[in-house]
């Protein structure tokens, strides 16, 4: 063999021997331990259950909660329009003139009996002549006459008065301090119970003072006819019970005001004791509907009784109680 080749192979084998001592090899990184706390696992996982365990037991509390909430939140905007409505109730009439229309037919009928009436007069004064207590009749029944002409086509502008009085004293009577009576900074602090027994009551009272309203309105007819027949001798009961009722319904109003003020007086006297504004002002509802319930009925039996007409109460109301009990 050639020694030059030998010479070539050889001298890189022993290079490398030489060098290979001086070499410095890295040390493999440590690998990390890990370590498993079992205890600790199942510790987690039984918290979890527990925690999962909790909360589907509460779903049906939360729900509960959530659907009172919204009942009483629904109930609260139902209540606080309800009492601005009260308040518009109780203070304020309906304009006679908007039912000019109405007021005006029926003054045209009654007109059509002033010939007969003066006819009647007429025959009194001449039948009478003679005879001084019939004179004296005739000239009452001309006075009369005289007076249902002009009462009768005033009778719109008196009854107009006749409101703007009712009106004006609840509304002297009224007061700052019952505003407060009327908000809705009470009703958020009122539980579902409380909140729905007070807006039942308040619906109550307002039903009664809708039924008033409704009855101003069509006492603009029957206040003409009552100035009528108030005025014909031989009619004077059925006038003075219809005129009876008129007013009885128009000053209704100042009684629902003075229910209030007593209500806020009463609530002040005993402010100490829990709930005293909720229970005055629930009562106070509830006076109402039962004082305009009352009012309704003694006008309506007054004004029976004046024309002959007479109702057993009693009886009347064991009837309507075991009627609505059936019903119920």
């Amino acid at each position: 063999m050639n020694p030059k080749k030998i010479a070539e192979i050889f001298l890189p084998i022993m290079l490398a021997l030489l060098l290979l001592p001086n070499m410095v090899f890295a040390e493999p990184e440590p690998q990390p331990i890990i370590e498993i706390d079992l205890q600790g696992v199942i510790d987690s996982v039984n918290n979890m259950f527990s925690g999962l365990s909790d909360s589907i037991s509460g779903i049906p509390q939360a729900v509960l909660d959530s659907f009172t909430g919204f009942l009483k939140a629904e109930m609260v905007s139902f209540v606080d329009p309800l009492f601005a409505v009260m308040k518009a109730l109780m203070l304020y009439n309906i304009d006679p003139f908007n039912y000019e229309s109405y007021w005006f037919t029926i003054v045209s009928i009654i007109s059509a009996f002033y010939l007969l009436l003066f006819v009647v007069v007429g025959l009194r004064f001449l039948l009478g002549c003679y005879d001084a207590s019939h004179r004296a009749k005739a000239k009452e029944w001309f006075k009369n006459a005289i007076i249902i002409v002009i009462a009768v086509n005033a009778s719109l502008l008196l009854y107009s008065l006749l409101l703007m009085l009712g009106s004006g004293i609840a509304q002297t009577l009224w007061n700052p301090e019952l505003e407060q009576l009327l908000t809705i900074d009470l009703l958020d602090t009122l539980n579902f119970i409380w909140l729905g027994i007070l807006a039942l009551f308040v619906f109550l009272a307002m039903i009664t003072l809708i039924v008033r309203q409704i009855f101003l309105i069509i006492a603009v007819m029957i206040f003409p006819i009552g100035i009528f027949l108030y005025f014909i001798p031989p009619l004077k009961a059925y006038g003075s019970a219809l005129l009876h009722l008129t007013a009885i319904f128009v000053f209704m109003q100042v009684a629902d005001v003075i229910i209030l003020i007593g209500v806020k007086l009463f609530s002040t006297e005993f402010s100490g004791l829990p709930f005293i504004n909720l229970i005055s002002l629930s009562s106070g509802f509830l006076f109402i509907f039962m004082a305009n319930l009352w009012l309704m009925g003694f006008a309506v039996t007054k004004a029976l009784h004046e024309v002959g007409v007479k109702i057993d109460v009693v009886q009347t109301v064991k009837t309507v109680g075991t009627t609505v009990a059936a019903l119920v």
